[in-house]
């Protein structure tokens, strides 16, 4: 993918929007691509801090001063698409972010949460074949010694009991960082990432924690085409991502009843 190629595609990929290949492209593109990166990462920034204004109602002049300032540094606002334009247009518009603007953003789509977002990212990857199981069965003790603490072993044993769920391998990935049981598998045909991290660790996933601890018993959530789903077992997330429907991946999800 070319430079131009991957700045169109800024706001479709920072939305979720974007299929897998495409997304896996762009990643791949970024990793050689410093300038892009920073193009990226740039926009990604804005996003955060627009949404976390959003969230807390603040007055929006001293936000708009300080997004200007980076936006004219970076010459930024030349290269934005228009329909990414209107969110900084917002920000200028108004001097406080009422309850009924926020409630509109929460109508027209909610955001990706957060771990979904990292969990999607390597699922492309084993989507388009560059990423493999790496073993069968237990754990390595070599590799359980690496991670000491932060890996629970168990987690490797965990697994849906849903009928047609056929696993093909386990390695370990990481997350932002959190070492985690990454289950490669199909089910239904489909193929399927079921992801085991220790509840402790959802303190790096806020947006993740905050539904887990309201109480639903299955948190969803959407990365593009992908579908999400995670629910507590014990002392444990599970989470599954898949390009199917929200109720097969809920039903997957809450058919696995922990490590043996």
């Amino acid at each position: 993918m070319r430079c131009h190629e991957a700045r169109n595609l800024i706001g479709p990929y920072l939305d979720s929007e974007l299929d897998a290949k495409t997304s896996f492209e762009i990643e791949q593109h970024l990793e050689t691509c410093a300038d892009c990166a920073r193009a990226f990462e740039a926009e990604r920034a804005l996003d955060t801090r627009l949404f976390a204004a959003l969230g807390r109602g603040e007055k929006t002049a001293e936000i708009w001063q300080e997004l200007e300032a980076q936006i004219s540094s970076a010459n930024l606002w030349s290269r934005l698409k228009p329909a990414r334009r209107w969110k900084l247009a917002l920000l200028g518009a108004s001097s406080m972010v009422s309850a009924a603007l926020l409630a509109m953003f929460i109508l027209l789509g909610r955001r990706p949460l957060d771990l979904a977002v990292a969990v999607a990212k390597d699922h492309r990857a084993y989507l388009a074949g560059a990423m493999a199981p790496e073993f069968a069965g237990p754990v390595p003790d070599e590799l359980a010694r690496t991670f000491n603490d932060r890996l629970d072993v168990r987690a490797f044993s965990t697994r849906p009991s849903i009928a047609d769920f056929r696993t093909e391998g386990a390695r370990v990935c990481h997350l932002s960082g959190v070492p985690v049981a990454w289950i490669l598998g199909r089910y239904q045909g489909i193929p399927v990432s079921l992801i085991v991290l220790k509840k402790a660790e959802l303190v790096h996933f806020p947006s993740a924690k905050r539904r887990i601890e309201s109480g639903e018993p299955v948190i969803c959530s959407r990365a593009g085409l992908l579908q999400f789903a995670a629910r507590v077992v014990g002392d444990q997330v599970v989470c599954a991502v898949a390009e199917t429907s929200k109720s097969h991946l809920e039903a997957l999800v809450a058919s696995v009843r922990g490590p043996g």
